[in-house]
């Protein structure tokens, strides 16, 4: 008897035999590999994952060829190679497409195309890391994500983060967008996942100087799941260090103190000394917003002796850290503990060892901190002159969480109006305004 019903017959499945075998040289049982693949998914997401050998048999077998994100990059972080060296193919959309090569279009060209690769936003048009939509990336696509790393950083410095966390926040969809549809290999995936992190930690420090903590931490747990991805410890450690500093503004000493303390161990015999200065003060300020002045200043001690072994050919993004940032964080610190007096003196010593004409914005925050602190220690002549220092920066700063704690200070003026304060009061709305 013939079958004529006209029903489609389902489908053999095609086992995988490229997991098979990248399991099998991992050393990995499928009962150790789901284990393994559960730790790693609780690293990147904050729980832990329910993989099973079930689930393991199941992609062996070819019933899923294309796993869910989180079970995807954890088996990925476990052994190390991209979908493609693991088997997996993404699914096809449901109707045929011609996959057409991007090229790079002259910046006059009206195209709906190429415009739909540009944001706009702080007054002028963005454009978003040109990626191939389908294909393959290279190493020359990833030195296009550090250039855009770069171009936020400079806009930043140009406008400010607050107009700018939702152009970080599309760069970073529009490069997952990439990675999701396109072949890489494994060097490039490694480089190609540092870069994300970079560009995924900046996007929250952008959100946190613009003070939208949560965006913030969702930025930097993104940026913390690819820096594990492309192994860079490194990177790690700086964006705990963004996340510690971010703690202690929202008042959550004994965090920023854990925080902190794991990327210490996370780096233990491999870092460098800058980078070791600036943890040791991140946790010193955990431990001042605790309450814990002896802690703090041990803390402190530590980090100024790791400065000391510092050299003079810092990594680039490290080149900030020197005397006068641990002396602002010192300030910061005996501010928190309401010892206002040394938060002075930190402070006074910070603005003299700042070098000129660098790191202007850590130089307004530091005369921000000055003036509030001084004025909390009553020498309020002394604190209106470092607020008057501070706003002939504020036109070429833009910082909008120090300019909050410049207006705090202008209210405490308001409050007490000491000698001078109509001058400060007046000066300070028309540069503001």
């Amino acid at each position: 008897m013939s079958i004529t019903s006209g029903r489609r017959m389902p489908m053999p499945l095609q086992p995988n035999e490229t997991l098979r075998r990248a399991i099998k040289e991992s050393g990995y049982t499928q009962s150790g590999l789901a284990d393994a693949v559960n730790d790693a998914h609780e690293l990147l997401y904050g729980e832990r994952g329910e993989c099973s050998d079930r689930h393991i048999r199941r992609l062996l077998q070819g019933a899923v060829s294309w796993p869910k994100d989180s079970t995807r990059l954890s088996l990925q972080a476990v052994l190390g190679l991209t979908p493609y060296e693991l088997g997996f193919r993404p699914p096809l959309p449901a109707t045929r497409r011609v996959t057409v090569r991007r090229v790079d279009l002259p910046q006059d060209q009206d195209s709906p195309v190429y415009r739909r690769k540009f944001v706009l936003n702080v007054g002028t048009l963005v454009a978003l890391p040109a990626l191939p939509a389908s294909g393959r990336i290279g190493m020359s696509d990833v030195e296009r994500i550090h250039g855009a790393e770069a171009r936020l950083v400079q806009l930043d410095e140009e406008h400010g983060g607050a107009g700018l966390v939702s152009i970080a926040g599309r760069y970073v969809e529009h490069i997952e967008h990439a990675i999701r549809h396109c072949t890489y290999g494994g060097r490039v995936q490694t480089a190609l996942y540092r870069a994300v992190g970079e560009i995924s930690a900046e996007a929250g420090w952008l959100a946190y100087d613009s003070q939208k903590h949560q965006e913030a931490r969702a930025h930097w747990r993104t940026a913390l799941q690819y820096a594990r991805l492309g192994r860079a410890t490194e990177l790690e450690a700086r964006i705990w260090s963004k996340m510690a500093r971010q703690a202690v503004d929202l008042g959550h000493g004994s965090e920023a103190v854990g925080i902190a303390r794991a990327a210490l161990d996370a780096t233990r015999g491999r870092r460098d000394p800058r980078l070791s200065a600036l943890l040791h003060s991140r946790v010193a300020l955990g431990h001042a917003a605790a309450g814990q002045a002896g802690r703090c200043a041990q803390s402190l001690h530590r980090a100024e002796q790791e400065l000391d072994r510092a050299t003079d050919e810092p990594p680039a993004w490290l080149a900030f850290c020197g005397p006068d940032e641990i002396a602002a964080q010192n300030a910061l610190c005996h501010s928190s503990l309401g010892d206002h007096a040394r938060a002075a003196q930190a402070a006074y010593d910070a603005v003299a060892r700042t070098p000129p004409n660098e790191y202007r914005r850590n130089s307004f925050a530091t005369r921000v901190s000055l003036a509030r602190s001084t004025f909390a220690a009553g020498a309020a002549d002394e604190a209106l002159v470092a607020g008057h220092s501070a706003l002939d920066l504020l036109p070429e700063v833009r910082s909008q969480r120090w300019v909050h704690e410049l207006a705090r200070f202008q209210r405490d003026v308001q409050r007490d109006w000491p000698a001078g304060a109509a001058d400060f009061t007046e000066r300070y709305r028309a540069v503001v305004a």
